[in-house]
């Protein structure tokens, strides 16, 4: 039986700072949502067929892909801090899925795909979180020392 080699350990101090702030933004994004997507789900009655439910999932889903896929990109960048700020961006991915539901909260249909397409995308954001505190992307040509060659 073979034994997998053991995770390598995100350094504490930049998990916890990605974390931060994807969890900052994720609720600057959700809040709001929910304070106004909940009364308006009063208002809205919609009386549409499954299928447009199923449709808007696929477009919350698609836009959560979309998010991720920029969140990963951004973090890719050779630019100081883009890590940090692809961590904002990954907060998008699941808020997209949370606020359609919360505004579409009286449809159970719509819950049922769009509540767990959020939690899905907040687990793969936490998961790109992770594995960027562990291995920091490559950020192109190596940097120049801040001494030169001569002077130690």
């Amino acid at each position: 039986m073979k034994v997998a080699p053991p995770q390598p350990e995100a350094p504490p101090a930049t998990f916890k700072r990605l974390r931060g702030l994807y969890l900052i933004g994720l609720g600057a994004l959700s809040l709001p949502g929910v304070l106004i997507g909940v009364p308006l789900g009063f208002a809205l009655q919609p009386r549409w067929p499954a299928q447009i439910s199923g449709l808007l999932s696929g477009v919350a889903l698609l836009c959560s892909l979309l998010t991720l896929g920029l969140a990963w990109r951004q973090a890719r960048s050779p630019e100081p801090g883009s890590t940090l700020s692809a961590a904002v961006l990954l907060a998008s991915a699941p808020a997209v899925p949370l606020l359609m539901a919360c505004a579409l909260w009286r449809r159970g249909d719509a819950l049922v795909l769009l509540l767990p397409l959020a939690l899905l995308s907040a687990a793969a954001g936490w998961a790109l979180l992770r594995s960027w505190a562990v291995a920091p992307p490559a950020h192109g040509p190596a940097r120049k020392s801040a001494h030169p060659a001569g002077e130690r």
